[in-house]
């Protein structure tokens, strides 16, 4: 039920946004195309930022700010004048090593204040701000130079305002510090070189918390500042963002010594509030522009709502009554930190009114001017409500004009520009007090471009805009865009009306609004559902085209290329767009295209001067230019022919030092798939495994966080009930079990286990027993009759079992990848056994991976001097020992880590070093360099030739280990002969000798364990297995098979390794004897003997209590003597309960 209104609201604004129609559709639109045909522009391509405007009407001119450049206009935006003002290049070198981008590090121009005929300017000055009074009428007369710390911000980007005193003191509201954290709202008399500042009270957030200041204006005694902050009084329910309007007294003493030296005594500030009113109001709560009215005295402001939300924008105007009312009221106070904010009345007010104060009542007025700042009451707007709001839209600076019109003597126009790059004109009809939009400009050609500033200029009645891109004079009126009486009237426009005289929609003649003949009906907002006959829009830009054999100029591109000889021309066209015909309107009359003939062929410019060097160390250029400009080829005219750019090395460049590597962190790759589950029912677990290879840390940079495997359950199905039959026991004579003829009754006993999961708790013990009868000369046969039938078919019983015994384990795998077998085998306990005695399965049929060879050695520093990079690598090796592909090994190849070499300061200014000496006495040896530059700074401002200009070294001592041995002056013929012929002997009888131990070695060799490959760093791996104590036995009993028919394979046999046979048992065996684990133990057997085997070997035989005939207790879980376990214990081999190998598994079965 919560989420359902947040649902619709959100359909709402997507289906309003998709729904909003193109304002270029709109009547009341004007293309910057269409301004440009009564507007002047000024723009050139190296100057951007025109933010900063000072109209001078009495002299007749314009001055404006940009970066990098002071400007002089006259109001028709003639050049007069212009100043550069550039950043020094070590200046921006400092800059751009604070961390700062190449376009923060130029000069902004933030302040233009005029001070009688001169006028301060103050700048950025890449991050190193600088104040400069200059003469009005020559920009380029500096009086002085400033410092400009607190009077302008660090960085362009921060939100200031400034405004001069008539007695020179300069009140500003900015940021004051490199970081941008310190606001204050400050004043400074530039007239005097007195440093001493008057501000708020620094990092208090009850005056100002993270503001942004708006503008600020003079009234009577004060001045005000308007801006927005954070609002600490909301801060105990969240956080959010008020609108205030700040107030100061220009004549504040400021504190004493001991309470707010230097901080002003007069500070206050209320909040401004522009809401829609209702039960519960909607709140434009962010302030966004501003301007005052002084012949009304009311301030009008632009707000909107945050910019994370949904963007709304409002036009609020308030009075000097309602604002002075605020402040008379009571302050908003909170005693203590977390506590509530409350209404507090204050009786001394004389210090916050501008009046002076006694000296008995200062230090009480010191007091509160601390303790209360923020009003408790907001100052409210006209009528309570905004003049005009729009939906959708973010409205930034506004301009005001006030004219007469034929029925009223003041309509208020209001110019809002919007982050959209347009600017909206509307009227506010003076009865009704309702607004409507009259025109909607887009003053660039791209509405991306950024508004700066307006200005509206009473005298010239046009509006002044600064963009990014330039500065724009644009008329208030567009009246001859209305070519018909309705549409001149339809249109509302207060400036325009129908001239009778003149048939055409024209401005007041001669300022007369009463003119008879002159018609306007600016009563309402504009009709739009009104036929409107469309109307020309302005000419395009010249164009090439060409006219051949007669038809229409037709501009390249269109129809066939242009053949070498064929004439061109100029072509402009229009388009009837201003207004485009609607509801029924007419149509444009006249040509849409224009022709004019002008060829021009282009030429070069004189080359420039030679640039900086591209870089500062190494391999460097620099180079000048030239353009094809002088003239342009235009229209079909030869373009220059040679280069347009000539280049040149720079010389005598230090070696640059290599660029430290950045840290890298690693981040996980993808999961690789899941593995085989540990079980095949019954619920297991599967594992999946990543690795921390995107990237890799490199650098220096931190490891993954986290686990490299994800465990997942899997085959979590109930396992069928499985049977298995153990081993049967020996036979046992029955009690009162005789037969006729001298004859007894044995039974033996075998266990069958039945579990439906692979725990031992949920078994099912099944016992069976099996009877056979036995006469007196010892023959006996089996019987499935417990009361004495007989039988000794040896077939299967009703049980389903045959004559086989249980199949032994899996044999160990015949490798361990790449493919191999394992084997098991059974044997037949009864006299019809059917089917094979031996089977095979595949296994380990997974790829065998690589090993890496060995690191190489470290490769050279890739630098001479300072930090430079190493590497070495490895191999990836098969099973085989040949290099294979690196996939199939885990890891990287190759390995680099940070080298350093001595500092490349050291070598600035030295020559070569000299070759080392020769050892002196000392056992020293030592060499020498020259200063080539002394007494020289670098081009980073360090001295050269740093260090020393000799070095000496120690000599080394080679020692020698030999043993000298007495050298004699000659060697006889006969002892030569004699060595010779020793050393043929000793290869004759050596050669035969070393083949055939070879031959011997490979073939026990090949006898082992085969391709057991190993590290190819390391000689072995360390041995995982430890033998217990085992003792070698005699079989008890041989199986030897007896000759059947073969029965006839199937393809589905074919994996079956022996022949099915058919098995009986014969005592005595001459085969070697089998390690088995040793028992020993003094019991004897029924006979008093020792055990029937004749030693301490428990086997299966044997395995029974003593009794009095053969009447023994069977043990359950005996073995046969071919199911002993091994006497091998692998190390470490423990681990989860619910993951176990297959052998082990089967092994486990196997006691049951």
């Amino acid at each position: 039920m919560v989420l359902l209104p947040l649902l619709v609201l959100v359909v709402a604004v997507v289906s309003a946004t998709v729904g909003t129609p193109d304002v270029r559709d709109d009547r009341r639109f004007i293309s910057h195309k269409d301004l440009l045909v009564t507007a002047n522009r000024y723009t050139d391509p190296n100057v951007t930022s025109y933010s900063r405007m000072l109209i001078d009407v009495a002299g007749d001119q314009l001055l404006v700010g940009a970066r990098d450049n002071l400007f002089r206009f006259s109001l028709r935006l003639d050049v007069i004048e212009r100043v550069a003002w550039d950043v020094p290049p070590y200046l921006r070198a400092l800059c751009l090593a604070k961390g700062q981008t190449e376009e923060n590090c130029r000069n902004y121009v933030m302040v233009l204040q005029s001070f009688g005929n001169q006028v301060y300017v103050c700048g950025t000055h890449g991050f190193s701000p600088r104040c400069t009074m200059r003469q009005m009428e020559d920009l380029s007369s500096v009086h002085r130079d400033d410092d400009g710390v607190a009077k302008c911000p660090y960085n362009p980007h921060a939100n200031m305002t400034a405004l001069m005193s008539e007695t020179g003191q300069l009140f500003v509201g900015s940021v004051t510090d490199f970081s941008g954290s310190d606001s204050a709202i400050l004043r400074s008399d530039i007239t005097q070189n007195s440093s001493r500042i008057l501000r708020t009270v620094q990092y208090n957030s009850l005056l100002l918390n993270d503001p942004q200041f708006v503008g600020s204006f003079e009234h009577g005694g004060f001045i005000y500042f308007v801006l927005r902050e954070a609002a600490v009084e909301y801060m105990n329910c969240g956080k959010i963002v008020y609108s205030r309007i700040a107030r100061v007294c220009k004549n504040d003493p400021g504190g004493t010594y001991g309470i707010l030296r230097d901080n002003w005594t007069s500070f206050v500030k209320a909040r401004l509030n522009c809401s829609l009113p209702g039960n519960y109001p909607f709140y434009y709560n962010e302030v966004q522009g501003m301007v005052y009215s002084h012949d009304e005295g009311v301030l009008y402001a632009t707000f909107t709502t945050p910019e994370n939300s949904i963007h709304g924008s409002a036009i609020c105007a308030y009075n000097m009554s309602a604002i002075q009312a605020a402040f008379e009221g009571a302050f908003k106070h909170q005693d203590a930190s977390g506590s509530a904010w409350k209404a507090q009345e204050v009786t001394n007010r004389d210090h916050y009114e501008c009046r002076g104060t006694s000296s008995s009542g200062r230090h009480m007025s010191l007091i509160e001017s601390s303790k209360y700042q923020l009003m408790d009451q907001a100052v409210q707007p006209l009528m309570g409500r905004p003049l005009h709001h729009a939906e959708l839209e973010r409205f930034s600076h506004i301009a005001i004009d006030i004219i007469p019109t034929k029925l009223h003597e003041r309509v208020h126009i209001m110019y809002v520009a919007t982050d959209a790059g347009r600017i909206k004109k509307v009227t506010v009809l003076p009865r009704t007090k309702e607004t409507c939009v009259i025109e909607i400009w887009q003053p660039e050609a791209h509405p991306e471009t950024r508004i700066r500033t307006l200005q509206y200029v009473k005298d010239t009645e046009s509006l002044y805009v600064g963009t990014d891109l330039a500065l724009m004079r644009i008329p208030s009126n567009h009246c001859g865009r209305h070519l018909s009486r309705s549409s001149c009237l339809n249109s509302m426009d207060p400036y325009c009306g129908w001239n009778e005289l003149q048939e055409a929609c024209t401005v007041p003649p001669n300022g007369d609004t009463l003119a008879k003949y002159w018609v306007q009906n600016a009563t309402e907002c504009p009709v739009l559902t009104a036929p409107v006959d469309g109307g020309w829009s302005a000419w395009s830009e010249w164009f090439k085209c060409a006219q051949a054999n007669g038809q229409q100029p037709m501009p390249i591109g269109v129809g066939e290329d242009f053949a070498p000889n064929t004439d061109t021309c100029l072509c402009r066209t229009r388009s009837c767009n201003n207004p485009p015909p609607k509801n029924g309107g007419q149509g444009c009359t006249g040509m849409h295209i224009a022709v004019t003939n002008c060829t021009v062929h282009g030429g070069w410019t004189e080359w420039s001067a030679w640039s900086a060097c591209s870089q500062t160390c190494g391999m460097a250029v620099k180079t000048r230019r030239r353009t094809c400009g002088n003239p342009k080829p235009a229209h079909g005219g030869r373009v220059c022919v040679g280069p347009d750019r000539a280049e040149i090395y720079c010389s005598h460049l230090p070696p640059c030092p290599a660029p430290k590597q950045p840290p890298i962190d690693g981040g996980w790759g993808p999961y690789g798939d899941f593995g085989e589950c540990s079980a095949i029912c019954g619920g297991g677990f599967r594992i999946r495994r990543r690795k921390c290879d995107n990237p890799v840390p490199q650098n220096g940079g931190m490891d993954c966080s986290g686990c490299h495997f994800d465990y997942e359950v899997c085959n979590t199905q109930p396992c069928p009930d499985v049977r298995k039959a153990g081993t049967w026991t020996p036979w046992l004579t029955v009690a009162n079990g005789t037969v006729p003829n001298g004859g007894y009754v044995e039974k033996r006993f075998r266990f069958t286990c039945k579990a439906p999961i692979a725990d031992s708790a949920l078994l099912k013990i099944t016992p069976k027993e099996e009877v056979r009868v036995c006469q007196a000369d010892g023959s006996c046969q089996r019987s499935i009759d417990p009361n004495g039938g007989h039988s000794a078919t040896g077939l299967a019983g009703e049980d389903g079992e045959d004559g086989w015994g249980e199949w032994s384990s899996w044999s160990p795998c015949s490798a361990s990848c790449g493919g191999g077998y394992q084997y098991r085998t059974r044997s037949c306990e009864k006299l019809d056994c059917v089917g094979f005695n031996k089977t095979k399965r595949a296994c380990n049929t997974h790829p065998c991976k690589g090993e890496w060879g060995c690191w190489t050695d470290w490769t050279p520093c890739s630098v001479s001097c300072g930090t430079g990079t190493r590497s070495r690598s490895r191999q990836c090796l098969s099973m085989a020992g040949s290099v294979t592909l690196e996939n199939d090994c885990e890891g990287k190849s190759l390995q680099y880590e940070a080298c350093e070499m001595p500092s490349c300061d050291s070598f600035l200014g030295w020559g070569e070093w000299s070759e080392w000496s020769a050892c002196n006495a000392d056992n020293e040896k030592s060499r020498t360099r020259i200063c080539l530059l002394p007494n020289t700074v670098s081009s980073n401002g360090e001295l050269t030739c740093q260090g020393s200009d000799r070095e000496i070294r120690s000599c080394s001592i080679a020692l020698n280990n030999d043993v000298p041995q007495p050298q004699t002056a000659g060697v006889t013929a006969a002892s030569v002969a004699t060595v010779a012929i020793a050393i043929l002997l000793t290869l004759l009888l050596c050669c035969p000798l070393s083949i055939i131990a070879t031959l011997q070695y490979m073939k026990r060799k090949q006898k082992g364990l085969k391709a057991i490959q190993g590290s190819p760093c390391y000689g072995s791996y360390p041995n995982q297995y430890s033998s217990l104590p085992t003792k070698d036995v005699s079989r008890h009993a041989m199986v030897t098979p007896v000759a059947r028919s073969p029965p006839l394979l199937t393809a589905a046999d074919a994996d079956v390794v022996s022949h099915p046979i058919s098995l009986q048992y014969t005592d005595g065996s001459h085969h070697k004897p089998k390690r088995q684990s040793s028992f020993k133990g003094p019991r004897n057997d029924a006979s008093g003997s020792k055990l029937a085997n004749g030693n301490g070997t428990l086997v299966k035989s044997i395995n029974v209590n003593g009794g009095a005939i053969g009447n023994n207790t069977p043990k359950i879980l005996a073995k046969s003597f071919n199911e002993t376990d091994t006497a091998t214990i692998k190390r470490n081999s423990h681990g989860p309960n619910n993951i176990r190998h297959a052998r082990q598994l089967e092994m486990d079965e196997d006691k049951y």
